[in-house]
């Protein structure tokens, strides 16, 4: 993985290039720096006037992809001829309307169910947060003391790991926060192959940018495009890489600008 500044001419050429660009950006970690909690994270108003300039751009389209639930990510970004894909890929809005991945009920069953133990077993511990997305349930630690980090991870391990295991959900490790999702093939990077076949253009350019931690299988998805890892972490499958979120954001008014 090479930081994008280092080959920059030769990636800003290819994209001058291209006659169409799918942009797909993740939310957390990449339009917004990652917060002490889910709710804190916003948009500012500066990155929202970047989408909405790329939004009317007649070689680009736009799509935000997240792992949070797809009416949530909506209110939040709050741009219209957006494409969003929530809950890891499984819930898409286009074109003014929504298009769900099917999940079968007996995975949001499932789902709630396990969910409901989490939020009990980890009640007691100060800071971590359930939250149920629906289609997913997320466990997030940010503002656990350093101390009970490894006593909670105790908990999930003992009390909830094992009814994942037997039951038709798996886990998805990120940054500070722990995903249960329906054991289904379908997940970001899938979403992502689908929108390439959507849009009618003889060739279409993906750029994939995003704080990817949660397996989204975006970057592996992509391994032929432009892929932008968010920080330098070791093991991303992506080819390049910027330091933070002002380089996203530097990144997106260069596209809105010279495109």
């Amino acid at each position: 993985m090479e930081q994008l500044r280092s080959q920059w001419p030769r990636v800003a050429a290819e994209i001058v290039g291209s006659s169409h660009t799918l942009l797909l950006l993740d939310y957390d970690g990449t339009l917004t720096r990652i917060a002490p909690t889910p709710e804190q994270a916003t948009l500012p108003a500066p990155t929202r006037s970047v989408l909405r300039a790329l939004s009317r751009h007649p070689r680009i389209t736009v799509a935000v992809i997240s792992e949070r639930p797809l009416n949530e990510l909506r209110r939040r970004v709050g741009v219209r001829n957006l494409i969003y894909i929530g809950n890891h890929g499984r819930e898409m809005w286009q074109a003014g309307r929504q298009a769900k991945v099917i999940v079968p009920r007996s995975f949001q069953e499932t789902v709630a169910r396990i969910g409901s133990q989490l939020a009990s077993v980890v009640a007691d511990i100060p800071g971590a947060l359930v939250k149920d997305k629906g289609l997913s349930v997320s466990l997030h630690y940010r503002l656990v003391p350093t101390d009970l980090e490894s006593h909670l991870m105790g908990i999930f391990v003992r009390d909830i790991l094992p009814l994942v295991r037997s039951s038709e959900l798996t886990v998805l490790y990120g940054r500070k926060v722990i995903e249960l999702c329906p054991r289904l093939t379908w997940i970001k990077g899938h979403a992502a192959l689908w929108l390439m076949k959507e849009i009618q253009r003889r060739a279409v350019l993906p750029i994939y940018i995003g704080d990817d931690h949660t397996g989204g299988g975006a970057f592996g998805a992509l391994a032929e495009d432009i892929t932008i890892q968010v920080g330098a972490h070791v093991g991303s499958k992506a080819h390049y890489y910027v330091r933070d979120v002002k380089e996203v954001i530097t990144f997106l008014r260069w596209m809105a600008a010279t495109c």
